[in-house]
This record gives structure tokens, C-alpha cells and sequence, in this order.
């Protein structure tokens, strides 16, 4: 997204294009992943409600509010990267239009620091929800 935004302020409008379709790819590729993982999580019965299921009884109220957690935050996040990604599709679509020169690119430029913002949140919730250990020992 970045070097999209750049070749947008440079007026290079083939690379532009390319660069938008290359993010819209990336972030649906991300998506997609997560359609899986959260198909496993299905399987699983970890979707909390009335099928929510976990092997020791005494954890499972503390798991069941991890997995609420979960699913409202990956959620949200994967709510924030289709509204991107639509709008990268919009703007791909008016970059192959001209719509976009040398002095006028502030569309771009604005989407470029949504989608990273939402590219750093990603980077606090991967490893609060994937990398730190919830297990207790002792």
C-alpha cells in the first residue's frame, strides 16, 4: 500500500493500479485464512453459545470468554479489511480512469493510512490472541 501511495504521487499510474490490486490480493488471501481458521474453530465447537464445548468443565467458562474475545476482535479486524478492501477496488477501479495524477492523489493517500492502521492493530492482536501463553502452571 505504501508503494502504491508513492507511484500515486509520482503520477506512475500502470504501477499504481498493480500495487492496489497487489494489497486487495494480500488482504484477501488474509482473509481467507481466516475463514479457515474460523471453520476450525467451528468444528471444534469453540463458537461460544450452546454448542460451545471444552474438555475440563471447570475451565470452560474462562475459555468460552476468550473465544468471545476472540471472535469480537478478529472479528472486527476482519470486519475493517473488507470495508479496505473495497475501497482499494473502488480506487483500483479509478486509477485505471486516470482519476489519479501527480497532484491529485489524496484518496490514495488517505486509504494508504486506514488500511495501515489497520495493519497495525493486526500487529497487537496477533500476539495477544496467538503467541502469549494462557495456560496455568503451578
Amino acid at each position: 500500500m505504501a508503494t502504491a501511495a508513492h507511484y500515486a504521487v509520482t503520477g506512475d499510474k500502470k504501477r499504481l493500479f498493480w500495487y492496489l490490486l497487489g494489497t486487495i490480493g494480500l488482504g484477501s488471501i488474509f482473509l481467507i485464512v481466516k475463514v479457515f481458521e474460523y471453520h476450525e474453530k467451528y468444528a471444534h465447537h469453540l463458537i461460544p453459545g450452546f454448542n460451545f464445548h471444552w474438555e475440563n468443565p471447570a475451565e470452560a467458562g474462562h475459555v468460552q470468554l476468550f473465544f468471545i474475545l476472540y471472535f469480537l476482535m478478529t472479528g472486527m479486524h476482519a470486519l475493517h479489511m473488507v470495508i479496505g478492501i473495497a475501497i482499494l477496488s473502488i480506487l483500483a477501479y479509478f486509477s485505471t480512469k486516470g482519476k489519479f495524477t501527480t497532484g491529485k492523489y489524496m484518496p490514495i493517500e488517505l486509504t494508504g493510512y486506514y488500511w495501515h492502521f489497520v495493519d497495525i492493530v493486526w500487529v497487537y492482536l496477533f500476539p495477544l490472541l496467538y503467541l502469549i501463553d494462557r495456560s496455568h502452571h503451578g
